[in-house]
């Protein structure tokens, strides 16, 4: 009778099993779909907004802009949902990745938004998910410091760690106040930033084996600003070898 119910047991796990493998394929199924379809229409919602942008003057024309504005909101967290869920499924597999390239790339892609960034020739251990820390770092710097705020963005070897660079994200914003400071970069905290987008990017450094914080961008002065730092491994060189 012992023997009878391990093997119904055992029966029973791997049937329960394979329904929540189907139940798991069906949902990303289901969320490919949804993503796909919703970012195409989003992206054609965009469009006629520049049209009307073009054509519009006055209350109306900022209405379209405001329209503008959420589309693009929309968007961004479908683009996090997605990010989430390849953080969870995809294991690391991390190669060496030009810095200052990725961040390059980055704000070529945001030519509204004014950013100071001299450049790096640091190489680090990371993988095509890297540009989602910036793209959040400095879409929550635009939203809370609006589009005049002053973004910097610095890449220094790590005082404190080995084979370590910091990178800092600074604004111009209204800073982030003391207390808040060790919760923003918690799941869907809405204190600073829309919810995802800081939790993002403190998963994403944790996968490449960093830490990240914030602190103010002028010492003891929270609402002059925030800054963003992060360490990322950096890929050192001996040779033609490469180690982490």
């Amino acid at each position: 009778e012992s023997i009878g119910n391990e093997i119904g047991s055992g029966v029973l796990r791997s049937m329960l099993h394979k329904r929540l493998e189907a139940a798991h394929r069906e949902t990303n199924l289901y969320l490919d779909i949804m993503t796909h379809d919703i970012k195409n229409a989003g992206n054609v919602a965009s469009l006629y907004c520049d049209l009307l942008l073009d054509m519009l003057e006055g209350d109306a024309a900022t209405y379209a802009k405001k329209l503008k504005e959420s589309v693009r909101k929309s968007t961004g967290i479908l683009q996090n949902v997605s990010t989430i869920r390849r953080i969870h499924q995809e294991p690391p597999e991390l190669a060496p990745v030009h810095l200052g390239h990725v961040i390059r790339a980055g704000l070529d892609r945001t030519p509204d938004t004014s950013v100071s960034f001299e450049g790096a020739s640091a190489e680090v251990w990371a993988d095509d998910l890297l540009p989602e820390i910036f793209t959040n770092l400095i879409g929550n710097a635009v939203q809370f410091g609006g589009p005049e705020v002053g973004i910097t963005i610095r890449v220094e070897d790590s005082p404190e760690e080995d084979q370590m660079v910091v990178v800092s994200v600074e604004d111009t914003g209204p800073g982030i106040p003391d207390g808040m400071k060790e919760a923003v970069f918690d799941r869907f905290n809405r204190g600073y930033g829309e919810g995802l987008g800081l939790y993002i990017v403190g998963m994403l450094v944790t996968r490449y084996g960093g830490r990240v914080w914030v602190e103010d961008r002028l010492r003891g002065r929270p609402d002059e600003g925030a800054s963003f730092r992060f360490t990322l491994r950096e890929v050192v060189r001996t040779g033609t070898d490469e180690t982490a």
